[in-house]
Protein backbone atom coordinates (compact mmCIF):
# COMPACT_ATOMS: atom_id res chain seq x y z
CA UNK A 1 0.00 0.00 0.00
CA UNK A 2 0.66 3.33 -0.53
CA UNK A 3 1.45 5.85 2.04
CA UNK A 4 -0.79 8.65 2.88
CA UNK A 5 -0.49 8.99 7.13
CA UNK A 6 0.45 12.54 8.42
CA UNK A 7 3.22 12.02 10.24
CA UNK A 8 6.57 12.16 8.66
CA UNK A 9 10.49 11.92 8.64
CA UNK A 10 12.69 13.98 6.33
CA UNK A 11 15.15 11.56 4.23
CA UNK A 12 18.13 12.22 2.23
CA UNK A 13 17.45 13.17 -1.61
CA UNK A 14 17.17 10.58 -3.61
CA UNK A 15 18.58 10.47 -7.84
CA UNK A 16 16.45 7.44 -8.72
CA UNK A 17 17.83 6.92 -12.15
CA UNK A 18 21.71 7.17 -11.34
CA UNK A 19 22.19 3.26 -12.09
CA UNK A 20 21.20 3.89 -15.76
CA UNK A 21 24.95 5.48 -15.96
CA UNK A 22 23.13 8.22 -18.65
CA UNK A 23 21.07 5.62 -20.95
CA UNK A 24 17.52 6.85 -21.67
CA UNK A 25 16.15 3.53 -22.00
CA UNK A 26 17.20 0.37 -19.35
CA UNK A 27 15.78 -3.18 -19.26
CA UNK A 28 17.22 -5.62 -17.18
CA UNK A 29 16.09 -8.46 -19.54
CA UNK A 30 15.31 -8.56 -23.46
CA UNK A 31 14.05 -5.93 -25.46
CA UNK A 32 12.46 -5.93 -29.26
CA UNK A 33 12.70 -2.80 -30.70
CA UNK A 34 10.34 -2.66 -33.72
CA UNK A 35 9.31 1.00 -34.24
CA UNK A 36 9.67 3.53 -34.74
CA UNK A 37 12.38 4.94 -33.24
CA UNK A 38 14.87 6.26 -29.63
CA UNK A 39 15.76 9.43 -29.65
CA UNK A 40 18.20 8.97 -26.56
CA UNK A 41 20.29 5.73 -25.61
CA UNK A 42 19.84 2.55 -25.06
CA UNK A 43 20.93 -0.40 -22.42
CA UNK A 44 19.42 -3.74 -23.04
CA UNK A 45 20.42 -6.60 -20.35
CA UNK A 46 19.06 -9.18 -22.18
CA UNK A 47 18.95 -9.86 -25.78
CA UNK A 48 18.15 -7.45 -28.32
CA UNK A 49 15.72 -8.22 -31.42
CA UNK A 50 14.82 -5.62 -33.97
CA UNK A 51 12.81 -4.10 -36.87
CA UNK A 52 13.49 -0.45 -38.94
CA UNK A 53 14.31 1.11 -35.76
CA UNK A 54 16.57 4.18 -34.69
CA UNK A 55 18.80 4.76 -32.12
CA UNK A 56 20.27 8.32 -30.53
CA UNK A 57 18.65 10.43 -33.44
CA UNK A 58 19.24 13.38 -30.59
CA UNK A 59 21.82 12.45 -28.25
CA UNK A 60 24.36 9.55 -28.43
CA UNK A 61 24.65 10.52 -24.60
CA UNK A 62 27.83 10.24 -22.38
CA UNK A 63 28.31 6.52 -21.30
CA UNK A 64 32.59 6.65 -22.42
CA UNK A 65 34.42 3.14 -22.47
CA UNK A 66 38.23 3.54 -22.25
CA UNK A 67 39.54 3.62 -24.52
CA UNK A 68 36.78 4.71 -26.78
CA UNK A 69 36.57 8.27 -28.32
CA UNK A 70 32.87 7.83 -28.63
CA UNK A 71 30.00 7.22 -26.37
CA UNK A 72 28.46 4.29 -26.23
CA UNK A 73 24.69 4.63 -27.73
CA UNK A 74 23.84 0.93 -28.18
CA UNK A 75 24.38 -1.66 -25.46
CA UNK A 76 23.58 -4.97 -25.73
CA UNK A 77 24.18 -7.49 -22.07
CA UNK A 78 23.28 -10.40 -24.39
CA UNK A 79 23.50 -10.98 -28.04
CA UNK A 80 21.69 -9.75 -31.05
CA UNK A 81 19.41 -11.94 -31.75
CA UNK A 82 18.85 -11.88 -35.56
CA UNK A 83 16.42 -15.24 -35.81
CA UNK A 84 13.66 -12.79 -33.73
CA UNK A 85 14.39 -9.85 -35.89
CA UNK A 86 12.14 -8.64 -38.61
CA UNK A 87 13.63 -10.24 -41.74
CA UNK A 88 15.52 -7.37 -43.83
CA UNK A 89 15.54 -4.68 -41.37
CA UNK A 90 17.65 -2.10 -40.06
CA UNK A 91 18.71 -0.61 -36.29
CA UNK A 92 20.00 2.37 -36.97
CA UNK A 93 23.01 3.88 -34.36
CA UNK A 94 22.81 7.47 -34.69
CA UNK A 95 24.75 10.38 -33.53
CA UNK A 96 28.25 8.61 -34.20
CA UNK A 97 27.68 6.51 -31.24
CA UNK A 98 29.18 2.96 -30.49
CA UNK A 99 28.00 0.01 -29.63
CA UNK A 100 28.43 -2.55 -27.21
CA UNK A 101 27.19 -6.54 -27.45
CA UNK A 102 27.83 -9.09 -24.52
CA UNK A 103 27.87 -12.18 -26.35
CA UNK A 104 29.00 -12.07 -29.97
CA UNK A 105 28.10 -16.10 -30.47
CA UNK A 106 26.76 -15.77 -34.51
CA UNK A 107 27.45 -12.15 -35.01
CA UNK A 108 30.05 -11.27 -36.97
CA UNK A 109 31.76 -7.58 -37.17
CA UNK A 110 32.89 -5.69 -39.91
CA UNK A 111 34.45 -1.91 -40.56
CA UNK A 112 34.96 -3.23 -44.46
CA UNK A 113 32.77 -3.78 -47.22
CA UNK A 114 32.95 -6.64 -49.29
CA UNK A 115 35.31 -5.31 -51.44
CA UNK A 116 37.94 -4.38 -48.54
CA UNK A 117 37.15 -0.74 -48.49
CA UNK A 118 36.95 0.64 -45.04
CA UNK A 119 33.22 2.11 -44.24
CA UNK A 120 31.54 2.14 -41.04
CA UNK A 121 30.84 -0.34 -38.53
CA UNK A 122 28.01 -2.86 -38.85
CA UNK A 123 26.89 -5.61 -36.77
CA UNK A 124 25.84 -8.73 -39.04
CA UNK A 125 24.33 -12.53 -38.91
CA UNK A 126 26.80 -13.55 -41.44
CA UNK A 127 29.65 -12.22 -42.72
CA UNK A 128 28.42 -10.51 -45.39
CA UNK A 129 28.31 -6.95 -45.11
CA UNK A 130 25.23 -6.32 -46.78
CA UNK A 131 23.29 -8.80 -44.52
CA UNK A 132 20.10 -7.74 -43.00
CA UNK A 133 18.89 -7.43 -40.24
CA UNK A 134 21.76 -6.02 -39.09
CA UNK A 135 23.02 -3.28 -36.65
CA UNK A 136 24.65 -0.44 -38.52
CA UNK A 137 26.36 2.56 -37.07
CA UNK A 138 27.05 5.91 -39.14
CA UNK A 139 30.76 5.95 -37.73
CA UNK A 140 33.43 3.71 -37.85
CA UNK A 141 34.45 1.93 -34.75
CA UNK A 142 36.92 -0.58 -34.27
CA UNK A 143 36.10 -4.02 -34.62
CA UNK A 144 37.80 -5.27 -31.20
CA UNK A 145 35.99 -2.62 -29.26
CA UNK A 146 32.35 -3.61 -30.15
CA UNK A 147 32.72 -6.85 -28.35
CA UNK A 148 32.51 -9.05 -26.45
CA UNK A 149 31.82 -6.85 -23.68
CA UNK A 150 29.39 -5.54 -21.38
CA UNK A 151 30.80 -3.04 -19.22
CA UNK A 152 27.38 -2.60 -17.11
CA UNK A 153 26.64 -4.11 -14.24
CA UNK A 154 22.90 -4.87 -14.98
CA UNK A 155 22.38 -7.12 -11.82
CA UNK A 156 23.64 -4.50 -9.05
CA UNK A 157 21.69 -1.65 -11.44
CA UNK A 158 18.17 -2.90 -11.17
CA UNK A 159 18.87 -4.27 -7.03
CA UNK A 160 19.12 -0.79 -7.15
CA UNK A 161 16.42 0.49 -8.86
CA UNK A 162 14.25 -2.14 -7.71
CA UNK A 163 15.12 -1.31 -3.80
CA UNK A 164 14.38 2.42 -4.79
CA UNK A 165 11.17 1.93 -6.30
CA UNK A 166 9.93 0.63 -3.22
CA UNK A 167 11.08 3.09 -0.76
CA UNK A 168 9.50 5.62 -2.90
CA UNK A 169 6.51 4.32 -2.58
CA UNK A 170 6.29 5.11 0.75
CA UNK A 171 6.16 8.84 0.04
CA UNK A 172 4.19 10.51 2.21
CA UNK A 173 1.59 12.25 -0.23
CA UNK A 174 1.23 16.31 -0.29
CA UNK A 175 -0.62 16.53 -3.84
CA UNK A 176 -4.23 16.68 -3.92
CA UNK A 177 -5.79 16.48 -7.24
CA UNK A 178 -8.93 18.58 -7.75
CA UNK A 179 -11.60 19.29 -10.38
CA UNK A 180 -11.26 22.42 -12.56
CA UNK A 181 -13.80 23.84 -10.35
CA UNK A 182 -11.51 23.87 -7.70
CA UNK A 183 -13.33 21.13 -5.33
CA UNK A 184 -11.41 18.09 -3.85
CA UNK A 185 -11.18 15.25 -6.89
CA UNK A 186 -13.56 12.05 -5.51
CA UNK A 187 -11.58 9.09 -4.41
CA UNK A 188 -12.35 6.58 -6.76
CA UNK A 189 -11.85 9.11 -9.30
CA UNK A 190 -15.00 8.90 -11.96
CA UNK A 191 -13.99 7.37 -15.16
CA UNK A 192 -13.14 10.40 -17.83
CA UNK A 193 -12.32 13.01 -15.45
CA UNK A 194 -10.15 16.24 -15.65
CA UNK A 195 -8.11 16.23 -12.89
CA UNK A 196 -6.05 19.68 -11.96
CA UNK A 197 -2.25 18.84 -10.35
CA UNK A 198 -1.48 22.09 -7.73
CA UNK A 199 2.52 21.72 -6.99
CA UNK A 200 3.66 23.28 -3.84
CA UNK A 201 7.20 25.52 -4.69
CA UNK A 202 10.21 24.26 -3.76
CA UNK A 203 9.83 20.76 -2.66
CA UNK A 204 9.29 17.23 -3.98
CA UNK A 205 5.50 16.78 -4.88
CA UNK A 206 4.09 13.22 -4.37
CA UNK A 207 0.79 12.01 -6.03
CA UNK A 208 -0.33 8.40 -4.65
CA UNK A 209 -2.74 6.61 -6.34
CA UNK A 210 -4.54 3.38 -7.71
CA UNK A 211 -3.63 2.09 -11.20
CA UNK A 212 -7.98 2.00 -11.17
CA UNK A 213 -8.07 5.81 -10.64
CA UNK A 214 -5.02 6.30 -12.61
CA UNK A 215 -6.93 5.05 -15.60
CA UNK A 216 -10.14 7.04 -15.03
CA UNK A 217 -8.58 10.22 -15.36
CA UNK A 218 -8.59 11.35 -19.01
CA UNK A 219 -7.12 14.82 -18.64
CA UNK A 220 -3.86 15.34 -16.56
CA UNK A 221 -3.75 19.24 -16.47
CA UNK A 222 -0.76 20.98 -14.42
CA UNK A 223 -1.92 24.63 -12.68
CA UNK A 224 1.98 24.49 -12.01
CA UNK A 225 4.76 23.32 -14.16
CA UNK A 226 7.50 21.03 -12.40
CA UNK A 227 10.71 22.04 -12.58
CA UNK A 228 13.81 21.08 -10.91
CA UNK A 229 13.11 22.43 -7.41
CA UNK A 230 9.78 21.39 -7.85
CA UNK A 231 9.16 18.06 -8.87
CA UNK A 232 6.54 15.42 -9.06
CA UNK A 233 6.49 11.84 -8.14
CA UNK A 234 3.48 9.75 -9.05
CA UNK A 235 3.49 6.52 -7.07
CA UNK A 236 1.25 4.10 -8.48
CA UNK A 237 -0.25 1.18 -6.75
CA UNK A 238 -0.99 -1.79 -9.16
CA UNK A 239 -2.22 -3.90 -6.68
CA UNK A 240 -5.79 -3.42 -7.50
CA UNK A 241 -5.71 -4.71 -10.93
CA UNK A 242 -3.47 -7.65 -10.18
CA UNK A 243 0.03 -5.77 -10.48
CA UNK A 244 -0.86 -6.09 -14.93
CA UNK A 245 -1.69 -2.53 -15.72
CA UNK A 246 -3.38 -1.83 -19.09
CA UNK A 247 -3.06 2.08 -19.23
CA UNK A 248 -4.55 4.39 -21.71
CA UNK A 249 -2.52 7.66 -20.98
CA UNK A 250 -4.72 10.78 -20.98
CA UNK A 251 -3.47 13.99 -22.27
CA UNK A 252 -1.23 16.21 -20.16
CA UNK A 253 -2.23 19.62 -20.58
CA UNK A 254 0.19 22.38 -19.46
CA UNK A 255 3.23 21.32 -19.69
CA UNK A 256 5.76 19.63 -22.48
CA UNK A 257 8.81 17.64 -23.03
CA UNK A 258 10.82 20.08 -21.05
CA UNK A 259 8.69 19.52 -17.87
CA UNK A 260 8.78 16.17 -18.41
CA UNK A 261 12.62 15.87 -17.28
CA UNK A 262 11.06 16.41 -13.71
CA UNK A 263 8.07 13.96 -13.46
CA UNK A 264 7.93 10.56 -12.70
CA UNK A 265 5.69 7.67 -12.69
CA UNK A 266 6.77 4.99 -9.93
CA UNK A 267 5.35 1.36 -10.53
CA UNK A 268 7.34 -0.72 -7.74
CA UNK A 269 5.14 -3.56 -8.22
CA UNK A 270 3.92 -3.56 -11.65
CA UNK A 271 4.57 -6.74 -13.69
CA UNK A 272 3.59 -5.97 -16.59
CA UNK A 273 2.17 -2.55 -18.38
CA UNK A 274 0.62 -2.30 -21.88
CA UNK A 275 0.27 1.39 -22.82
CA UNK A 276 -3.01 1.11 -25.48
CA UNK A 277 -2.89 1.95 -28.75
CA UNK A 278 -4.72 5.34 -28.39
CA UNK A 279 -2.92 6.39 -25.54
CA UNK A 280 -1.98 10.24 -25.79
CA UNK A 281 2.19 11.35 -24.91
CA UNK A 282 3.38 10.49 -21.95
CA UNK A 283 5.34 13.31 -19.96
CA UNK A 284 7.37 11.89 -17.54
CA UNK A 285 9.44 8.59 -16.64
CA UNK A 286 8.08 5.63 -16.56
CA UNK A 287 9.92 3.85 -13.70
CA UNK A 288 8.81 -0.27 -13.51
CA UNK A 289 12.09 -2.10 -12.98
CA UNK A 290 9.45 -5.45 -12.29
CA UNK A 291 7.35 -4.81 -15.01
CA UNK A 292 7.25 -6.37 -18.88
CA UNK A 293 6.51 -3.16 -20.79
CA UNK A 294 5.11 -3.16 -23.94
CA UNK A 295 4.51 0.66 -25.59
CA UNK A 296 2.54 -0.89 -28.52
CA UNK A 297 1.14 3.29 -29.24
CA UNK A 298 1.48 5.71 -31.50
CA UNK A 299 1.80 8.19 -29.00
CA UNK A 300 5.38 9.20 -27.60
CA UNK A 301 7.18 8.50 -24.31
CA UNK A 302 8.80 12.32 -23.52
CA UNK A 303 11.20 10.76 -20.36
CA UNK A 304 13.67 8.15 -19.16
CA UNK A 305 12.63 4.38 -19.22
CA UNK A 306 13.37 1.79 -16.63
CA UNK A 307 12.06 -1.47 -16.74
CA UNK A 308 12.37 -5.10 -16.75
CA UNK A 309 11.59 -6.04 -20.43
CA UNK A 310 10.58 -3.53 -23.18
CA UNK A 311 8.85 -4.18 -26.30
CA UNK A 312 8.56 -0.74 -28.36
CA UNK A 313 6.51 -0.53 -31.43
CA UNK A 314 5.04 2.60 -32.33
CA UNK A 315 5.57 5.73 -31.21
CA UNK A 316 9.02 7.78 -30.52
CA UNK A 317 10.79 7.48 -26.95
CA UNK A 318 11.64 11.41 -27.22
CA UNK A 319 14.95 12.33 -25.08
CA UNK A 320 13.83 14.29 -22.43
CA UNK A 321 15.86 12.10 -19.57
CA UNK A 322 14.57 12.24 -15.51
CA UNK A 323 16.57 15.10 -14.49
CA UNK A 324 16.27 16.19 -10.68
CA UNK A 325 16.18 14.48 -7.04
CA UNK A 326 13.51 13.39 -5.00
CA UNK A 327 13.51 14.37 -2.01
CA UNK A 328 10.05 13.36 -0.07
CA UNK A 329 9.12 12.45 3.66
CA UNK A 330 8.38 9.10 4.70
CA UNK A 331 5.49 8.24 7.13
CA UNK A 332 6.42 7.46 10.68
CA UNK A 333 4.32 3.85 11.49
CA UNK A 334 1.87 4.48 14.21
CA UNK A 335 1.90 1.15 16.00
CA UNK A 336 -2.15 -0.10 15.90
CA UNK A 337 -3.63 -3.17 18.38
CA UNK A 338 -1.51 -5.70 16.21
CA UNK A 339 1.23 -4.62 16.42
CA UNK A 340 3.38 -6.73 18.70
CA UNK A 341 5.07 -4.99 21.82
CA UNK A 342 9.05 -5.21 21.24
CA UNK A 343 10.37 -7.77 23.84
CA UNK A 344 13.08 -6.51 26.45
CA UNK A 345 16.60 -8.31 25.49
CA UNK A 346 16.99 -7.95 29.57
CA UNK A 347 14.96 -10.59 31.41
CA UNK A 348 12.92 -8.69 33.31
CA UNK A 349 11.96 -10.70 36.69
CA UNK A 350 8.52 -12.33 36.97
CA UNK A 351 6.94 -11.35 40.16
CA UNK A 352 6.05 -13.99 42.17
CA UNK A 353 2.51 -14.20 44.41
CA UNK A 354 3.17 -11.49 47.09
CA UNK A 355 2.53 -12.55 50.41
CA UNK A 356 -0.81 -10.37 51.54
CA UNK A 357 -0.05 -7.67 54.81
CA UNK A 358 -2.85 -7.59 57.22
CA UNK A 359 -4.23 -4.22 57.13
CA UNK A 360 -6.81 -4.77 60.04
CA UNK A 361 -5.92 -5.93 63.87
CA UNK A 362 -3.48 -9.46 64.51
CA UNK A 363 -6.47 -12.37 64.94
CA UNK A 364 -6.92 -13.50 68.33
CA UNK A 365 -7.03 -17.63 68.54
CA UNK A 366 -10.69 -18.60 69.05
CA UNK A 367 -10.06 -21.98 69.92
CA UNK A 368 -8.28 -23.96 73.02
CA UNK A 369 -4.85 -23.18 73.57
CA UNK A 370 -3.14 -26.34 73.15
CA UNK A 371 -1.74 -29.10 75.92
CA UNK A 372 0.65 -31.37 76.17
CA UNK A 373 -0.02 -34.68 75.43
CA UNK A 374 2.48 -36.19 77.83
CA UNK A 375 1.04 -36.82 81.30
CA UNK A 376 1.83 -34.17 83.72
CA UNK A 377 2.97 -36.08 87.02
CA UNK A 378 0.29 -35.16 89.62
CA UNK A 379 1.49 -36.70 93.44
CA UNK A 380 -1.02 -38.91 94.64
CA UNK A 381 -0.43 -38.72 98.40
CA UNK A 382 -2.57 -36.44 100.34
CA UNK A 383 -1.57 -32.92 101.37
CA UNK A 384 -1.56 -33.14 105.26
CA UNK A 385 -3.93 -30.82 106.67
CA UNK A 386 -3.43 -30.53 110.28
CA UNK A 387 -6.81 -31.45 112.69
CA UNK A 388 -5.43 -31.02 116.16
CA UNK A 389 -2.72 -32.85 118.16
CA UNK A 390 -2.74 -35.91 115.54
CA UNK A 391 -1.74 -35.54 112.47
CA UNK A 392 -1.78 -39.28 110.90
CA UNK A 393 -3.13 -39.59 108.07
CA UNK A 394 -6.68 -40.62 107.39
CA UNK A 395 -6.29 -42.28 103.96
CA UNK A 396 -3.73 -45.36 103.15
CA UNK A 397 -0.97 -45.53 100.81
CA UNK A 398 -2.08 -47.45 97.41
CA UNK A 399 -0.83 -50.63 97.86
CA UNK A 400 0.42 -52.38 94.34
CA UNK A 401 0.17 -55.92 93.81
CA UNK A 402 3.09 -57.13 95.62
CA UNK A 403 1.43 -56.28 98.64
CA UNK A 404 3.79 -53.17 99.69
CA UNK A 405 3.23 -49.76 99.06
CA UNK A 406 3.68 -47.84 96.26
CA UNK A 407 6.38 -45.27 96.90
CA UNK A 408 5.83 -41.60 95.21
CA UNK A 409 8.40 -39.14 94.60
CA UNK A 410 7.84 -36.06 95.95
CA UNK A 411 6.58 -34.08 93.72
CA UNK A 412 8.20 -30.77 92.61
CA UNK A 413 5.40 -28.15 92.51
CA UNK A 414 7.59 -24.66 93.28
CA UNK A 415 8.11 -22.61 96.34
CA UNK A 416 4.36 -22.92 97.32
CA UNK A 417 5.41 -26.60 98.66
CA UNK A 418 7.73 -25.27 101.79
CA UNK A 419 4.62 -24.03 103.50
CA UNK A 420 3.05 -27.04 103.60
CA UNK A 421 6.21 -28.78 104.94
CA UNK A 422 6.28 -25.87 107.78
CA UNK A 423 2.94 -26.95 108.59
CA UNK A 424 3.73 -30.81 109.02
CA UNK A 425 7.34 -30.57 111.27
CA UNK A 426 5.15 -28.12 113.65
CA UNK A 427 2.46 -30.58 114.25
CA UNK A 428 4.82 -32.96 114.72
CA UNK A 429 6.74 -30.92 117.35
CA UNK A 430 3.47 -30.10 119.12
CA UNK A 431 2.46 -34.14 119.21
CA UNK A 432 5.98 -34.91 120.85
CA UNK A 433 5.70 -31.74 123.39
CA UNK A 434 2.04 -33.37 124.37
CA UNK A 435 3.73 -36.49 124.71
CA UNK A 436 6.34 -35.62 127.00
CA UNK A 437 3.85 -33.67 129.14
CA UNK A 438 1.57 -36.52 129.94
CA UNK A 439 4.67 -38.96 130.77
CA UNK A 440 5.57 -36.40 133.35
CA UNK A 441 2.39 -35.97 135.01
CA UNK A 442 2.30 -40.10 135.23
CA UNK A 443 5.15 -40.18 137.27
CA UNK A 444 4.21 -37.11 139.25
CA UNK A 445 0.89 -39.43 140.35
CA UNK A 446 3.19 -42.38 140.81
CA UNK A 447 5.06 -40.37 143.40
Amino acid sequence: MLATTSEAQPRLAVDPVAGTQGFLVMTAGDARLIGAENEGTIAVGGNLSFGNYQVAGSSAGSFVVPPDSNPTALLVGGRVDFAASVPGSRLQVLGSGYVKVGDLTGTFVRDTDNNGALVNTRVLPVDDYEAAPRVELVTRQPVASVGPSSPLDFGSAFEGFRATATSLATCQQNVVLTTPEGAPLPRPVPPGSNAVVNLAPGVTNVLNLSASDLANISVLTFADQPTAETPLLVNVDTSDVGDAFVWRVPNFAGIGGDQARYILFNLPTATSITLTDDSATLEGTIYAPNAALNAATNGNIEGSIISRTLTHDGGEIHDFPFSTLLNCSQPTPTPTASTPTPTPTTPTPTPTTPTPTPTGPTPTPTGPTPTPTGPTPTPTLPTPTPTGPTSAPTTQPPVNPTGYPTKHPLPVTGTSTWPMLGIGSAGVGLGVALLLLARLRLRRNEN
